[in-house]
């Protein structure tokens, strides 16, 4: 379970790393509920019922999570026959943990570079921006773990994904 007091630093699915903003009662749906605050990059701001918080927000990836995000990006995988739009529904199913943002990325970067082998080929502009959001969210959810600057974590991934 994780820390939800003021000042926390929490992860919430596909908006990334916040920190926990506040905490008060407010009458939701008639009743008197707890609810958090959380605080994201860019003046966003999300407010959740305590117990949707407790269930949807997590801690920032540890060591072990990263050592697992390594073996992920490294791992060879035969790129999946499936159409976009299921690879679109099971991304976004994913979106909510670095183990699975991982997975995004290796699978969309084993399909990138299958596709420039062939002239004219390329990722849909949906793909490329799930790649995109997934990378982005990663790196900087490691970023914060490790202590490094955003780019140093996204030059970590592309690392990972060559060596």
């Amino acid at each position: 379970m994780v820390n939800l007091g003021v000042g926390d630093v929490v992860v919430y699915g596909a908006h990334g790393v916040g920190s926990v903003e506040a905490r008060g009662t407010r009458s939701l749906d008639g009743e008197q509920q707890t609810v958090v605050v959380i605080a994201f990059a860019g003046g966003l701001s999300v407010q959740l019922p305590l117990t949707l918080a407790q269930a949807q927000l997590r801690a920032v990836v540890d060591a072990q999570g990263i050592a697992a995000i390594q073996a992920i990006l490294r791992a060879p995988l035969p790129l999946s026959k499936d159409p976009w739009l299921k690879r679109r529904r099971d991304s976004k199913a994913k979106m909510r943990d670095p183990i699975g943002l991982a997975e995004i990325i290796r699978d969309g970067n084993a399909r990138e570079t299958a596709l420039a082998r062939r002239p004219g080929s390329q990722l849909s502009p949906g793909e490329r921006e799930l790649l995109r959001r997934a990378r982005e969210l990663l790196a900087n959810e490691i970023a914060l773990a490790r202590g490094i600057a955003v780019e140093e974590a996204g030059a970590w991934l592309d690392a990972q994904l060559t060596g």
